[in-house]
């Protein structure tokens, strides 16, 4: 780790608080001058550090910058070794880590974070917009899995882990809408894309990559996703930094996917959930269907009826219609 690296993250460790160059030129067993260097590096590279006489350099407490260092901060011990790389730009934090799972330098726990992806994806093959200053972020769990019921729950914990950790920092009535997405009304604020690494000779499952992106603050959205996306914030100033967010994020989902057999959260699922009750529109071997969404069950499942049949959906595309008759 460079001296630059020590420094923020003792800062990050002590974010609003004072701390003195004598004071981390003696920690570090580094002289003042290359405190000052690294202190004016991180202050070119847009961290916002105050430098007063007599006190000190603070960081404030709102500086928005993702980091490796903002991530471990906000975890705190339980955490302090995870895997967790932070990165510019990638295409994709998803295919990023796929290729470090294939070159084997994935962990349990492995979390992979960027400030822009030029190939953001979701599902069905579709494009995910990623500019900078959004929450992209993709969590790495190793398990052997053999019963098919607990992979279909992995996306609705993820769903679980993101709206408590929304409803955490802000007083926002984030929604859950069958399977993967997050809404704030009538608009998709985050997408949840989870692939899986398949030993085909076992049959089990056991690598799980759990991408999540969530527009964090208001961009300018392309024309054809202007009407149905959103971000959590209009603008600065906001009610927590991304690293907090995404620590958040990471701790829930590691919790709720710990015991995968443990379906408690799906009660909790179903409270927030925007189909229960509502009439919905799917396709089905080429045909479009439409029914009312009766129950979600344990395993993640939509049961759907359809006059006088029930029908079970286990994956799949659905609009809703809501109460003033439009189609989400």
């Amino acid at each position: 780790m460079t001296l630059k690296n020590r420094i923020l993250q003792i800062f990050e460790n002590h974010r609003g608080e004072s701390i003195s160059g004598q004071q981390l030129a003696d920690e570090l067993c580094v002289s003042r001058n290359s405190v000052w260097k690294s202190v004016k590096s991180l202050q070119n590279e847009g961290y916002r550090i105050l430098a007063a006489t007599n006190k000190g350099y603070i960081l404030e407490e709102d500086n928005d910058i993702v980091s490796r260092e903002s991530v471990i901060a906000a975890l705190g011990d339980r955490y302090s070794l995870a895997d967790i790389s932070v990165l510019k730009t990638t295409p994709s934090t998803n295919t990023e880590a796929m290729t470090r799972l294939l070159d084997g330098r994935i962990t349990h726990g492995s979390l992979i974070v960027a400030d822009e992806q030029s190939k953001g994806r979701g599902r069905m093959g579709k494009s995910f917009f990623s500019p900078k200053s959004g929450i992209y972020m993709s969590v790495c769990l190793c398990k052997s899995v053999e019963n098919m019921s607990d992979v279909m729950v992995i996306t609705p914990a993820a769903a679980v882990a993101v709206r408590r950790s929304i409803a955490k920092f802000t007083d926002i009535d984030a929604r859950i809408k069958w399977v993967n997405d997050i809404y704030i009304g009538k608009k998709k604020v985050c997408g949840i894309l989870t692939q899986a690494d398949i030993d085909f000779e076992s049959g089990k499952a056991g690598t799980f990559i759990v991408g999540i992106g969530i527009n964090f603050i208001n961009q300018k959205f392309p024309d054809d996703i202007k009407d149905r996306a959103c971000a959590l914030f209009d603008e600065r100033p906001v009610s927590v930094t991304r690293s907090k967010m995404i620590a958040e994020i990471y701790s829930q989902l590691l919790d709720l996917t710990d015991d995968l057999s443990d379906r408690s959260f799906m009660d909790e699922y179903r409270r927030y959930s925007l189909v229960l009750g509502k009439e919905i529109s799917y396709s089905l071997n080429g045909e479009e269907k439409r029914g009312t969404v009766r129950d979600i069950d344990d395993d993640g499942a939509l049961i759907v009826r359809e006059g006088e049949k029930e029908r079970k959906l286990n994956c799949g595309e659905i609009s809703i219609r809501s109460a003033d008759n439009e189609w989400i």
